[in-house]
C-alpha cells in the first residue's frame, strides 16, 4: 500500500514539473547580483569601450634606453603595446614599475612584455 502511495505521489510530482512548472530564468538570479558586482561589470564595460590614444612609435634602442633608465632609478613607466583588437584599437596601456629586464623583454609586476610587441614607453612623473 505504501509503495502505491509513493508511486502516485511520484507521478504527480513528475507531472507537475513536466507540464505546469515555469522556470523564471534570469529573473530568478538577478537578486543575487550585489551592487559591487554590478559596478565592477559596468567598470569593465567602460574599460573595453575606451580607445587608447596612440603614442608616437619609438625605436627599439630608445625603448630599451628608457626602460633601463627607469629600472635603475625605480621609476614607473607606461607601456603601450603595438597589438590591436578586432576593431583596430590598441590594447590598454600598462603602468607599473619594472621588476626585471632581459635580452628579449621585461616584466612589469607579473606581466611579461617582449620588446618586439612594444610601440612606445614613457616614464611617469
Amino acid at each position: 500500500m505504501a509503495n502505491k502511495d509513493f508511486d502516485s505521489f511520484s507521478a504527480m510530482i513528475n507531472n507537475y514539473f513536466q507540464n505546469d512548472y515555469r522556470e523564471r530564468g534570469k529573473v530568478k538570479w538577478q537578486g543575487y547580483f550585489l551592487s559591487d558586482h554590478t559596478s565592477a561589470l559596468k567598470k569593465e564595460s567602460r574599460k573595453h569601450e575606451q580607445v587608447t590614444q596612440r603614442l608616437p612609435r619609438m625605436s627599439l634602442d630608445k625603448i630599451m634606453h628608457v626602460l633601463i633608465r627607469a629600472n635603475a632609478n625605480y621609476l614607473f613607466v607606461t607601456v603601450q603595446q603595438d597589438i590591436q583588437d578586432v576593431q583596430g584599437n590598441l590594447l590598454m596601456n600598462s603602468t607599473g614599475m619594472i621588476s626585471s629586464i632581459n635580452d628579449l623583454g621585461f616584466f612589469i609586476d607579473d606581466d611579461y612584455y617582449e620588446y618586439e610587441t612594444i610601440r612606445a614607453v614613457k616614464i611617469e612623473n
